[in-house]
């Protein structure tokens, strides 16, 4: 069977062929492995219903007898000719007409009880034999680079035989994280993916479980789902009966979510489109209601500018656009939005920014005992101004729109229920998501919140210095700041749970620490081994060169010398840059180890201590949160502040005056000398 590792770097090795030659190559990668994977199973599936027939017949099966057997065991429907080793065979200038035929017609014949075509636009995504945009006749991509990457990917077998489920599916999601890493600064990488710290935290503390149903209303390429599953799996046992929702707007994406949910052989629907202007997800005796899920999470786009897509570029009085600073053009808003499915009871939000359009879809998204954990720039917590009348301030204000709605999220629609569905505020470092420098926060919502807490909101301050690692594009959470958050969260302050939760998440963080490790190690052997092996053989060709010339009573050359010496220094260069490497994983992965013992012990100690806990976080009741009126910024309720370094008054003037005399006697040095200098005067 490949190895996680293995295929990864067969899969990466692709990239480097397509690199530079299309945009969004990631999508010519995972379509191809889609194609290839449908393939490879399906004629091992074949080989072995047909290896039992045999064997409980003692006789091979008519034609017949296969395809009624078959029929049932395939989860799809590959068409004669469309085969994998059918785009194999194709000759260059055919292979990529062959490849589009293929995946196209798989798409029109894999149709369900309902009607639907649950390949469309997900195995056929790529358009193979796109004419060069140039007018030159030739293919958008080169006949030569797809018979590489056939090529390349034919040496490994995708079927159960060879790559299970769970190997093709983390090695699709390693694929799916490089990626986002190498695209980190662009706003493509945002679209399509979370870092993985942050969506852990979300799915441990809603931990979804067999039974429930799991949405995400903007799920790019399926962390959150996915994670749901993996969590459910490792927790009860099982991930099935765990249903998965997803929607997403960019085609691509939508096709990389679904071909990860089926390679990972999930309960899954994802469909494409709007979330907001076109919610594909209805209920099903009412189309004009939203349906409704027990858990839902997400990472929406921050601050989405004309949400509502009813903003025209305005003009100027010669009609000519107007545009901001950063060159796109400012748009007026002359039609309001009706929301047919009734979600924004809250209030509209402003049509240049989406962030509470998106929150009171969520919100409108749960069922009476639902739980949401979601993803949103840290304006959401403080934008909008209150009330004010003449009296007050001096001036007569309506209340913004945004700080009626956030209002109401903690008191009630209207304000008139008295319910607050806000369980937690997450305040996160800046600069952790991809394709955005935005600090984001982490909300979690429940529409039916525990008796001992539904006046109060944990609010926990994360993005404290020394609580994230602080890297050239992006921040990045390491396993202990996740134990550091993810105690919080679970223990609201209760130094028994939170102790009770340390123990059993450090051994899974020390777990994930150390397949972390295996897989760096592996890799460092993928990429030194064919050089070191080549450098040795090249080394032992020398050695040979000059033991025959000894045998045959013959001087070696200063040139064959030179050879074996060159090519030993080469070896050992090889040897000792991966041996560098090694230690320096492993270093890495002890630092991890031991930051996890000192955040328990850290954890502990400020449990204990009530003026440390209020630099970590805070248990605020509605009162307060009226006094502030309703503003959630953190420093308002957490001391955000860095204490000052304690200073030993009396240690400090007696190294003042040490420097003082030091300086006193550099100078009567100084002055000796320019006097010798000056002849003694």
């Amino acid at each position: 069977m490949i190895t996680k590792q293995a295929l990864g770097s067969i899969l990466f090795g692709m990239a480097d062929i397509l690199r530079d030659k299309v945009e969004d190559y990631k999508s010519y990668i995972l379509s191809l492995l889609f194609f290839k994977r449908l393939s490879d199973n399906y004629l091992w599936e074949i080989e072995n219903v047909k290896q039992k027939f045999v064997k409980e017949n003692n006789r091979e099966p008519s034609e017949r007898e296969l395809n009624v057997i078959t029929k049932k065991m395939h989860d799809f429907v590959i068409p004669d000719g469309c085969f994998w080793e059918d785009v194999r065979k194709a000759s260059i200038d055919k292979k990529n007409e062959k490849l589009n035929e293929a995946v196209n017609a798989i798409a029109d014949k894999n149709i369900d009880a309902n009607g639907k075509y649950i390949l469309k636009g997900i195995i056929n995504t790529v358009r193979w034999n796109e004419a060069a945009p140039d007018g030159s006749g030739g293919k958008k991509l080169n006949p030569e680079v797809l018979s590489n990457l056939v090529s390349y990917l034919d040496a490994v077998d995708l079927s159960n035989r060879n790559a299970s489920v769970d190997v093709l599916g983390d090695a699709y999601e390693y694929l799916i994280k490089r990626f986002a890493d190498e695209n980190k600064g662009g706003t493509m990488a945002g679209q399509f993916y979370t870092p993985q710290e942050v969506v852990d935290i979300i799915v441990r503390y809603l931990k979804p479980q067999k039974g429930e149903t799991v949405y995400d209303p903007t799920c790019g390429s399926g962390g959150f789902l996915l994670n749901s599953a993996k969590y459910a799996k490792a927790n009860y046992g099982t991930q099935k009966g765990l249903r998965l929702f997803g929607q997403e707007l960019v085609w691509n994406t939508w096709a990389i979510c679904n071909i990860n949910m089926i390679l990972h052989g999930l309960d899954a629907r994802i469909e494409q489109g709007d979330t907001i202007r076109d919610p594909k997800f209805k209920n099903e005796k009412n189309e004009l209601e939203i349906r409704t899920f027990n858990k839902v999470m997400a990472n929406f786009p921050f601050s989405l500018e004309n949400w509502a897509q009813n903003g025209e570029p305005k003009k100027d009085k010669k009609g000519k656009a107007v545009n901001k600073k950063d060159g796109t053009p400012q748009l007026e808003y002359k039609n309001t939005f009706t929301d047919t499915y009734n979600r924004l009871v809250y209030g509209i939000p402003p049509y240049s920014n989406g962030d509470f359009a998106f929150l009171q879809h969520i919100i409108a998204s749960l069922d009476e005992n639902g739980k949401a954990g979601v993803v949103c720039p840290q304006g959401v917590l403080f934008r909008g101004q209150p009330e004010k009348t003449e009296e007050e301030d001096g001036q007569n204000r309506k209340a913004d729109v945004e700080y009626t709605i956030r209002r109401g999220f903690l008191q009630g629609i209207d304000f008139t229920e008295h319910k607050n569905i806000i369980d937690a505020i997450v305040v996160l470092p800046s600069n952790l998501f991809y394709g955005t420098t935005i600090p984001g926060a982490i909300i979690f919502f429940d529409k039916n919140k525990p008796e001992e807490r539904k006046d109060k909101v944990l609010m926990i301050y994360a993005a404290k210095e020394g609580w994230y690692r602080e890297e050239a594009n992006m921040n990045v959470l390491e396993p202990h700041d996740i134990l550091r958050i993810s105690t919080i969260l679970e223990s609201w302050g209760d130094a028994g749970k939170a102790q009770k939760w340390i123990t059993q998440q450090k051994e899974r963080l020390r777990n994930d620490i150390q397949e972390d490790l295996d897989f760096e190690l592996s890799e460092i052997e993928n990429n030194y081994n064919e050089d070191i092996k080549h450098a040795a053989n090249r080394l032992a060709n020398a050695i040979k060169n000059i033991e025959e010339k000894l045998s045959d009573n013959k001087k070696p050359t200063a040139g064959d010398l030179k050879s074996k010496d060159t090519a030993k220094k080469a070896l050992d260069k090889l040897q000792n840059d991966k041996q560098v490497k090694i230690d320096a994983a492993n270093e890495k992965a002890d630092k991890k180890r031991n930051a996890i013992d000192d955040v328990e012990v850290e954890l502990i100690n400020m449990l204990a201590d009530a003026d440390l806990r209020k630099r970590y976080f805070s248990i605020v009741d509605m009162e307060e949160i009226e006094e502030n009126e309703f503003n959630l910024n953190i420093p308002r309720y957490v001391d955000t502040f860095e204490p000052e370094e304690l200073i030993d008054l009396k240690q400090a003037i007696a190294d003042f005056q040490q420097a003082m005399n030091e300086e006193n006697t550099a100078m009567n040095t100084l002055n000796e000398l320019l006097k010798t200098l000056n002849g003694g005067k």
